[in-house]
Parts: structure tokens; sequence; C-alpha cells
């Protein structure tokens, strides 16, 4: 059975950009570790806040260029 799971995309989007997370991390006055979990994709929550400074930084209009759901087996 399959199910949907939630996927940031933010590590391929800074390799496409060419950015490194410690670049980003400055950039937005977020910690580095924090910005590695989201790349990894190992945070439970995610804050709206911190996702708009990254849109913001990475000048990111459209929302399915960092996010998307994607189907995984159970």
């Amino acid at each position: 059975m399959k199910r949907v799971k939630f996927r940031l995309k933010l590590d391929e989007v800074l390799k496409e950009k060419g950015i490194t997370q410690s670049k980003l991390s400055k950039m937005i006055s977020i910690r580095q570790p924090t910005i590695s979990d989201m790349c990894r994709n190992n945070r439970t929550e995610i804050n709206i806040p911190i996702l708009e400074k990254i849109a913001d930084a990475l000048q990111i209009k459209d929302v399915s260029e960092l996010m998307e759901f994607e189907e995984v087996d159970e």
C-alpha cells in the first residue's frame, strides 16, 4: 500500500543554485544544523517563517520548487 509523504527539496535547490548550507544559514540567520536537518528531511515540523526566509533568499516564487508530496510504500 502506498502513502503520501511530504518532502523538502532544499538539498536539490541549493545544489542547483550553487549555494552551500553554511552560506544559506548566514543569509537567513538560521543555525546551520537546522538547514542540514531540512536538507536531509529529518524534521518532523516545518516552521513557515523559516520557509519564507528560504524562499526569499533563494528567490523561489513557486512552492513546488521547494517542496513536494511523494508516494512511498508502507
